[in-house]
């Protein structure tokens, strides 16, 4: 008992922010969700640089029942997680303006992403879209080739990542990494 009350104080004392610990570098999996194509980017960051590991995008297809297409989605997330061990998944959040039907897949997306990351022990955070933008170009109503560019320039990338999922995953990274670097 002595032992777990130790325990829960240190986690309670690094939680409240009374002990600093600065990590060197930590691994950010950005996710945009969404049932046909979920886009997903892994950045490695550190407090005055962040580069990109890599990005891709899960594809369900149409012809599959929602279920299947969720349960591709989860095991995908399962891989990424186990293959390259972020310390964090950014996610962005549910933003919707007419179309509820779209929302509610959106949002079975983000929870079985959820599940994957609490499975695996990964806090998640969520940011919505005009959060990424004001923290990627300074203004929350930013067009995404703006939001892209940026992406590229602060990865120090060739080109713009595609699949456009891909890159407004990478986004949500960033944005993650500035927020905390207080950017």
């Amino acid at each position: 008992m002595v032992i777990f009350l130790a325990t829960f104080i240190a986690l309670l004392q690094c939680y409240t922010g009374l002990v600093k610990k600065e990590r060197k570098e930590f691994v950010v999996l950005g996710i945009d969700p969404g049932l046909a194509e979920t886009g997903f980017g892994i950045i490695s960051c550190k407090k005055e640089k962040a580069t990109q590991i890599c990005y891709g995008c899960f594809k369900t297809s149409n012809k599959d029942t929602p279920s299947e297409r969720l349960k591709v989605i989860f095991e995908s997330t399962l891989t990424v997680l186990e293959e390259h061990r972020p310390q964090i998944l950014a996610m962005e959040s549910l933003f919707f303006a007419v179309n509820v039907r779209s929302a509610s897949a959106v949002s079975q997306a983000i929870g079985v992403i959820k599940l994957a990351a609490a499975q695996k022990g990964i806090t998640v955070f969520e940011y919505p879209p005009l959060k990424i933008k004001m923290k990627l170009v300074g203004k929350g109503r930013a067009k995404k080739p703006e939001v892209q560019e940026e992406v590229k320039k602060r990865l120090k990338l060739e080109k713009i990542p595609r699949p456009n999922h891909a890159a407004d995953a990478l986004a949500v990274a960033l944005c993650h990494w500035l927020e905390t670097n207080n950017k």
